[in-house]
């Protein structure tokens, strides 16, 4: 029973650590695409315009310090500040629980315990896929539509471009590889766990 939830304090950790490295490639990542999802073009902006917003929007997601979003050029409504906060407490929830949880992580991958859940992991690992295969026919939208239903309690994440411009430089294709970054890094680590497994049981069966 321990080791039970020692494995799934584990899944915890990789879903957390996997936002969290998201969340900091999301910046390094929206700025090389500035130009391919040509986005000066939509809206009219320079690229050196939509970075500094988009980069005073990222400062207050990561920043606990930071009280209040003030972007120069796109002002916000009532509700569009209010799922920023909503997404701010999320990100630091994904932080904190990465921290709290990565020596618990640690000891789990040291001690070698994900043996004892070898054949588990192989759920660990279609999880992703089966949400990537679920996208590849019924579209992004329905990922993406569950997974603010999932995470948010109010219909405010539906942006008006009228009242919250931002969302023009925040296209769906960006979110999509944002999810497809997070699944990369989910996969890469269970991958990792389930390869030393099988090595270890194939070891063990060529002795015998």
């Amino acid at each position: 029973m321990k080791d039970k939830i020692h494995f799934f304090i584990t899944i915890l950790w990789s879903i957390a650590a996997g936002a969290s490295l998201t969340i900091l490639a999301a910046i390094p990542l929206f700025h090389s695409l500035v130009g391919v999802f040509k986005l000066s073009e939509s809206t009219f902006l320079s690229k050196e315009i939509i970075l500094h917003n988009f980069d005073v929007l990222m400062t207050y997601l990561l920043n606990p310090f930071v009280k209040k979003l003030v972007m120069p050029d796109f002002p916000s409504s009532a509700d569009g500040l209010k799922h920023f906060v909503d997404v701010k407490h999320l990100f630091i929830l994904a932080f904190v629980v990465t921290v709290v949880l990565l020596f618990p992580t640690i000891l789990f991958v040291k001690k070698k315990l994900y043996l004892q859940f070898y054949q588990t992991l192989k759920i660990c690992l279609l999880m992703p896929i089966l949400v990537g295969i679920i996208a590849l026919f019924g579209g992004f939208d329905s990922i993406f539509i569950s997974f603010h239903k999932l995470f948010f309690r109010d219909s405010t994440w539906l942006f008006d471009p009228a009242t919250d411009p931002v969302i023009d430089i925040l296209p769906e294709n960006f979110f999509m590889l944002c999810f497809i970054v997070f699944g990369a890094i989910y996969l890469a680590f269970w991958g990792i766990l389930y390869v030393k497994s099988k090595l270890h049981f194939d070891a063990l069966s060529q002795e015998k």
